[in-house]
């Protein structure tokens, strides 16, 4: 008995000691992990940009990516210190990304406002945080189709002996119900019915936009509307024409429409908040880049997606990158809504609302103004 009761004081003495000895030594960096959704096209080249120019970035504005997996896995450094950890994830499609996000998959998503505007329609706790890309969708016609614009599109759609069968990728993609509107615009009748003959257009699911330029290709689809690259790459594979910007179609409500928009959850808006504030700074600053050398965008769209330099030099000049929440991205943010709204494709929190209650439901861009700040702060710094 004497003997266990001296060994149980030896034990406590070296625990005593290994404790003491730790205190000394630096405890292990613990950073706020952030997980990022984005789709791999080249809407979101912001964030490829960032990704693929560190050098540029912390020679400028001492705030940077170290690549740790490429393509996966980042450390977010500012001013030589780590703050955080991104992971980025890969998903199906921008319309698929509030889905991912509100299943718990990740905690910031790039991806389509029509898409995310739906999801906070049904009462899903996630806001749009910030601006990221407007227009970039266009119409694409395959080899049988003779139509060169618009204009010849309509005329021939009311002609023909059969339906045209048109592609889209996902039910809330922002080009489908741009084409929606415009086909009612214009009295074009469609459906979504395959045996329907006495339509217009029939409209057929894709169910990805990497099914389209095979399903144009195949004849599965006589043409279809979606975002670039894929259409310009229709073009550079010779299975399709872009014969129209989805920016012009009627009934004029489109002109620099808003597309892709950058989302979070509400909780992590709160938990991680710092985190998300310095990374959408870096965001900021990839989208100054951009717009001031679109060459960068261009070239970095290139080297993430591995897309052709002549498709994303046909691609990036269809977008416009921004991240200031301007009165006209205000404006069109509201025209999604309502136009969502009227086509019956929302019923909930945002259904009815005034420009006002729609972008209270559906922004904080509380963060985005903190970000906007720190940039300006940090050029200022740079320049003396």
């Amino acid at each position: 008995m004497r003997c266990k009761v001296i060994v149980a004081v030896f034990i406590a003495c070296i625990a005593v000691m290994l404790s003491v000895c730790m205190c000394g030594r630096d405890k292990p960096e613990v950073v706020p992990v952030l997980r990022i959704g984005h789709v791999g096209h080249d809407h979101h080249t912001a964030l490829y940009v960032a990704a693929l120019n560190s050098p540029m970035f912390k020679e400028d504005y001492g705030l940077y990516l170290e690549e740790k997996r490429p393509g996966e896995l980042y450390d977010m450094f500012d001013g030589g210190k780590r703050v955080a950890e991104l992971e980025l994830i890969r998903v199906k499609g921008g319309s698929a990304m509030p889905t991912a996000m509100a299943q718990g998959q990740f905690d910031i998503g790039f991806g389509g406002l029509a898409a995310l505007a739906f999801f906070v329609d049904k009462g899903t706790s996630m806001k749009i945080i910030s601006p990221l890309h407007s227009k970039g969708d266009m119409l694409v016609v395959g080899n049988n189709i003779s139509a060169q614009n618009w204009q010849d599109f309509v005329q021939q759609a009311k002609r023909s002996e059969r339906p045209l069968k048109m592609g889209f990728k996902a039910p809330k993609a922002i080009a489908l119900l741009i084409f929606e509107s415009a086909m009612r615009e214009e009295g074009i009748s469609f459906t979504y019915n395959a045996n329907d003959t006495e339509a217009n257009v029939i409209l057929i699911d894709m169910k990805g936009a990497g099914k389209l330029n095979p399903g144009l290709g195949n004849s599965i689809i006589d043409g279809y509307v979606c975002n670039n690259p894929y259409c310009a790459l229709a073009e550079e594979k010779g299975v399709g024409r872009c014969i129209a910007d989805l920016n012009d179609l009627p009934p004029g409500l489109w002109r620099d429409h808003p597309c892709c928009v950058i989302g979070a959850m509400e909780n992590v808006l709160s938990e991680k908040r710092g985190a998300v504030v310095t990374f959408l700074e870096l965001i900021t600053i990839a989208t100054d880049y951009m717009n001031s050398n679109p060459r960068i965008a261009v070239e970095s769209a290139s080297k993430w997606i591995g897309t052709s330099i002549e498709v994303e030099e046909k691609s990036i000049p269809t977008s416009a990158y921004l991240t200031e929440p301007n009165q006209q991205w205000l404006n069109g943010a509201c025209v999604w809504v309502k136009t969502m709204d009227e086509l019956g494709h929302i019923n909930g929190r945002l259904s009815g609302k005034t420009d006002e209650g729609i972008l209270s439901e559906l922004l904080d861009l509380t963060l985005l103004k903190e970000a906007r700040d720190n940039v300006e702060k940090r050029k200022s710094a740079s320049a003396i």
